[in-house]
């Protein structure tokens, strides 16, 4: 009886790990759809990220413009009919906050896809473990570029080693020392109405999504 049951246990394993396992793709054409999938993927998450780092950057400088000069050093009552700045001080760090977590959530993506990507292209192309070649063809990525580029001389790899650790965290985390920033300031700034509270709301909900997926991104 013991022996059956043992059996029983062990078809099951296999049963389990046959479902929740890949298995190795073997056929050529196959193989090829697959990694230009992934290829597909990873290219688009990062113009994904370039093209939200860039509205990133533009709403943090109408933030502080308007926060350190007013809402007149841009001339935004007569273009978009705004009067009171405050409107823009709540409603900019929603949006700044929505791009970062999707950012995250985007980088957390193609911290899964590389690998694949880089395990595939060894196996369609016959390359070494430690040849630079899967580096060379992967979908470019600034970002990973300069946090992940690996230069000859072994001193300017110490001595980058630090300054990219610094700025590996300083991308990651200083977006959300931002929406703390924010928050703090809408709290401050209003008499907490409707739309201000609601602004509150929404960032907040933003910032603990993003911490969560940060951390889970710096785990990977």
């Amino acid at each position: 009886m013991s022996e059956n049951s043992n059996k029983i246990h062990i078809d099951t394993d296999r049963i389990l790990k046959g479902f929740t396992e890949d298995q190795e793709i073997d056929n050529e054409n196959y193989l090829i759809n697959y990694h230009s999938l992934i290829t597909e993927n990873i290219r688009l998450n990062n113009r994904k990220i370039t093209r939200n780092s860039f509205w990133m950057i533009t709403l943090l400088t109408i933030y502080f413009l308007v926060f350190l000069e007013g809402a007149e050093v841009l001339n935004i009552e007569s273009v978009g009919g705004i009067k009171d700045p405050k409107i823009l001080l709540n409603f900019l760090p929603v949006i700044f906050s929505f791009l970062y977590l999707q950012n995250i959530t985007l980088w957390n993506n193609n911290i899964n896809l590389i690998p694949l990507f880089e395990k595939v292209s060894r196996k369609m192309f016959s390359l070494g473990a430690c040849t630079d070649t899967v580096n060379i063809i992967k979908p470019f990525s600034l970002l990973h570029h300069i946090l992940n580029y690996q230069y000859e001389n072994k001193k300017v790899n110490k001595i980058l080693k630090i300054p990219v650790g610094i700025a590996f965290y300083a991308i990651l985390f200083l977006p959300i020392v931002l929406d703390i920033f924010f928050l703090v300031l809408i709290y401050n700034n209003n008499n907490m109405g409707v739309i201000p509270a609601v602004c509150f709301l929404i960032v907040t909900l933003l910032t603990i999504t993003t911490i969560v997926q940060a951390l889970n991104s710096h785990k990977g």
